[in-house]
């Protein structure tokens, strides 16, 4: 039997990372665009793909966020960000033989990262007046988390 928090698992890269955490895998700017161009599954996904091709990085956080309200709303326990870098997650893909365009990897990446306690891991959600996850800079109500449209950026 499968509830909603399984259901989001799958959707976006998140498994069980240390104790009483989830880790969500989140590819930064940067790495997201060489991501989408590396790996063709990943290019494709609901996650990342848009009518024109993939989403710009601003929207596929803007997706994010709205996964990761869902999946607290689901009674998720604490949530990590654990950002995907292509070259270090790309090698310890070739230490462990997985393929790096799978979501399954990404998923045991972020757990990993989680587990071994990285300190690049973003609290979710950020305090009040924090910076927004998503490193745009901007106040995280004022950004990703401000009650505007997917469709819209909410980096300008």
């Amino acid at each position: 039997m499968t509830g909603p928090g399984d259901r989001l698992e799958r959707e976006f890269d998140a498994a069980p990372g240390a104790v009483g955490t989830v880790a969500l895998a989140w590819l930064p700017a940067g790495d997201y665009e060489q991501a989408v161009g590396l790996w063709p599954e990943l290019a494709q996904s609901d996650r990342v793909a848009g009518p024109d091709g993939p989403l710009p990085h601003a929207q596929y956080c803007r997706a994010m966020q709205e996964q990761l309200v869902q999946y607290a709303a689901a009674g998720a326990p604490g949530m990590v960000i654990a950002p995907v870098r292509v070259a270090p997650f790309t090698a310890w893909c070739a230490e462990r033989g997985h393929e790096p365009d799978s979501a399954d990897a990404r998923a045991e990446y972020a757990a990993h990262l989680a587990a071994t306690g990285d300190p690049g891991l973003i609290a979710w959600p950020p305090g009040r007046n924090q910076p927004c996850w998503c490193g745009s800079g901007r106040k995280h109500k004022k950004c990703c988390a401000a009650p505007t449209s997917v469709d819209q950026d909410p980096h300008r």
